[in-house]
C-alpha cells in the first residue's frame, strides 16, 4: 500500500500521478521544470491515452518515483538545488501542497493507478506574449519569435501553439472537471489568452470556485476584449494566487523585460489589491545578472505600498541561458553581489521577515557560488550588444554597477 511516508522521501514526486503539464510546443511534459521526460505531444496523442495505464513513459517514471533510491535523472532541476544550495526545490512544495492527493488515488509498486485523475494541470497553450524579456526565448514569447524571425531567421515560427485541435484538450477537461484542485496559468502571458478565459468560463459553469487559480502574471494587463479578470473572474474565486514575474521596477523593469510600462504595472497592482483584496501576491522574480542589484528596491518598495508582504516571494534562479546566471560574474562582482544580498537580509529581518525569505537570500548566494563560468561572458556581450542594437537601448546606461562586466 502506498503510503504519505513516501512523502519524507528523496525520490518521491507527487505531479506524475495528478497533473497535466502541456508547453506550447505541444510537447507534454511530467511538470514545468523537467523538460527532458517527454510524455507525448498534444498535437498527436490523445489526452486520454497520456494520462493511463498505457503510457510506458508515464508508469516507468511513476514507478522509479515509487521505488528511488533516488529521483529519476530528468528531475536534476530538483534535485541539484536540493544536494547544493537550496533548502526546498519545487518537488518540496508541491509534495507539500498536494501530498494529501495521494489518498484519493489506488497506486500500484509497478507505478500503474487503478483510476487515473488529473487534479492539477498547467497547460500553456501558446507563447503569445507582450513582452520582450532579455532572458526568456522565443518558445515562451511571440514577441521574440518575431524579433528573431526579423533580424535572425525567417524560418521562426511566430506563434506557437499546443494543440491542432482544441476541442479534444476542452473535452478532455470537462472529463477532470470534479477532480480539479488547481489551475496554474502561464504564458507567454496567460491573461492574453482567449483559452484562458475558457477554461474560466467552463470552472463557473460548473461552480468549481473552489479551485486555487495560481498565475505567473507580467501584470501589464488586465483586461481581454469584452473580459475583466479581476471583476468578472477573480471576485468569484475562493483562492487566486499571483506570482509576479517582476524583476524590477522603473527603467530596469522596461530594459529586462521590454514592453513593460512601470506605471501601468503599479497602478494595475493597486487596482487589484483594491478590488480582490484576498488575492495573494507573491514576488517571483528571474534572478540573473541583470537584476542582481535590483530585486531589493524593488521588493522593499512594495512592501511600503503595502502591495506586498515582506515573506512573500519566491526566487527564481536563472541557470540557462548560462550567460546571464549569477555563475558567469567575476569573484568581485560576486562579493557585491553577496555583501548587497546580505545587506537587504539585514534589512528584511528588522521589517519583520521569516526564516523562509532568508533561506530565499542565501539560495540565491549559494548558487552563485556553485561553479565559475566567467568564460561565458563573451557570450554575454555579444547578445547584450545585438539586443540593445536592434531595440534602441542601452545597457551601460540601465545597469552602470555593470559597466566592468559589460567592457572586460
Amino acid at each position: 500500500m502506498i503510503t504519505k511516508d513516501l512523502l519524507k522521501s528523496k525520490h518521491f514526486c507527487v505531479l506524475p500521478f495528478i497533473h497535466s503539464c502541456i508547453w506550447t510546443d505541444g510537447r507534454i511534459l511530467p511538470c514545468c521544470i523537467n523538460q527532458d521526460y517527454v510524455l507525448g505531444n498534444a498535437k498527436t496523442n490523445s489526452l486520454t491515452d497520456v494520462y493511463s495505464n498505457k503510457n510506458i513513459k508515464l508508469v516507468e517514471l511513476r514507478k522509479e518515483m515509487l521505488n528511488g533510491p533516488e529521483l529519476p535523472p530528468s528531475c536534476y532541476r530538483c534535485s541539484t538545488p536540493e544536494e547544493n544550495y537550496a533548502d526546498n526545490s519545487y518537488r518540496h512544495y508541491v509534495n507539500r501542497d498536494f501530498g494529501y492527493l495521494i489518498d484519493s488515488l489506488d497506486i500500484h509498486i509497478d507505478g500503474t493507478v487503478t483510476e487515473n485523475k488529473v487534479s492539477t494541470w498547467d497547460v500553456r497553450f501558446s507563447n503569445l506574449c507582450n513582452l520582450k524579456c532579455r532572458t526568456c526565448d522565443n518558445i515562451n514569447s511571440s514577441k521574440i519569435a518575431e524579433e528573431e524571425k526579423k533580424h535572425i531567421d525567417q524560418k521562426i515560427t511566430v506563434l506557437k501553439e499546443a494543440f491542432d485541435d482544441k476541442e479534444e484538450f476542452f473535452n478532455f477537461f470537462r472529463s477532470n472537471i470534479d477532480n480539479i484542485q488547481e489551475i496554474y496559468f502561464c504564458g507567454g502571458e496567460p491573461l492574453l489568452l482567449e483559452e484562458h478565459y475558457a477554461m474560466l468560463d467552463l470552472l463557473v459553469e460548473y461552480k468549481k470556485f473552489h479551485v486555487i487559480l495560481r498565475y505567473n502574471t507580467n501584470c501589464t494587463k488586465l483586461k481581454f476584449k469584452d473580459k475583466d479578470v479581476v471583476n468578472n473572474y477573480w471576485s468569484k474565486f475562493e483562492k487566486v494566487h499571483l506570482g509576479l514575474s517582476l524583476d524590477a521596477g522603473w527603467e530596469q523593469l522596461y530594459y529586462i523585460r521590454h514592453g513593460a510600462n512601470w506605471d501601468t504595472v503599479l497602478e494595475n497592482l493597486k487596482h487589484i489589491k483594491n478590488r480582490c483584496p484576498d488575492v495573494k501576491m507573491q514576488l517571483t522574480p528571474t534572478i540573473s545578472i541583470l537584476n542582481a542589484f535590483h530585486v531589493k528596491k524593488l521588493q522593499l518598495f512594495l512592501i511600503d505600498e503595502n502591495l506586498l508582504d515582506i515573506n512573500a516571494v519566491y526566487y527564481n534562479i536563472l541557470t540557462y541561458p548560462n550567460y546571464y546566471s549569477l555563475t558567469a560574474l567575476p569573484a568581485d562582482l560576486k562579493e557585491q553581489v553577496k555583501d548587497h544580498w546580505m545587506d537587504f537580509k539585514l534589512e528584511a529581518k528588522a521589517k519583520g521577515s521569516n526564516h523562509h525569505l532568508e533561506s530565499e537570500i542565501d539560495k540565491v548566494i549559494k548558487y552563485m557560488y556553485t561553479e565559475d563560468q566567467t568564460h561565458v561572458l563573451e557570450k554575454f556581450q555579444e547578445e547584450t550588444k545585438f539586443r540593445d542594437e536592434i531595440r534602441s537601448e542601452s545597457f551601460s546606461t540601465i545597469f552602470p554597477e555593470l559597466i566592468t562586466l559589460y567592457e572586460k
